[in-house]
């Protein structure tokens, strides 16, 4: 009897562990960026970087820039500061999907109206992958964490 106790206990616990680690909102983190290189002007040799920003209560927000330094960049991108789009995000298990709009952005007033979205899974190693709309190439979003 005990020792069934035992590896129940033991069979629960590792169930916990592996899907707290593969299944849970624990997995995408608050205190900083996820970012990727998403595009460029190879005749100005500039590189253009996305930036994710994702708060606990289910908001996200969203920045285009040619600086790779998240360390600068959230001084001045999030909520109450600058960003070109803001949405919300729904996590299903590994699985994340992100809608965001420049409704509430200063970019609205350039640009109309813009609506993103974006399917993707959430790694085990602090990455965010996601495919925008009905593109077909999967960005990799690392996260840094920031002050």
């Amino acid at each position: 009897m005990k020792q069934t106790l035992i590896i129940l206990t033991v069979l629960i616990v590792t169930t916990f562990q592996s899907y707290s680690q593969t299944g849970s909102e624990s997995n995408i983190l608050f205190d900083g960026l996820y970012v990727a290189k998403t595009g460029g002007v190879p005749a100005a040799n500039i590189e253009i970087f996305t930036y994710l920003r994702f708060y606990d209560n289910g908001s996200v927000y969203l920045q285009s820039v040619s600086s790779n330094d998240p360390q600068s960049v959230s001084k001045w991108f999030g909520r109450d500061k600058k960003f070109s789009q803001k949405g919300t995000y729904k996590i299903d298990g590994a699985s994340i999907n992100i809608q965001l709009n420049n409704k509430d952005s200063e970019d609205y007033k350039l640009e109309g109206s813009v609506e993103t979205n974006y399917k993707g899974t959430i790694k085990q190693n602090n990455q965010i992958c996601l495919i925008r709309d009905k593109e077909t190439e999967e960005k990799c979003f690392v996260f840094s964490k920031t002050q």
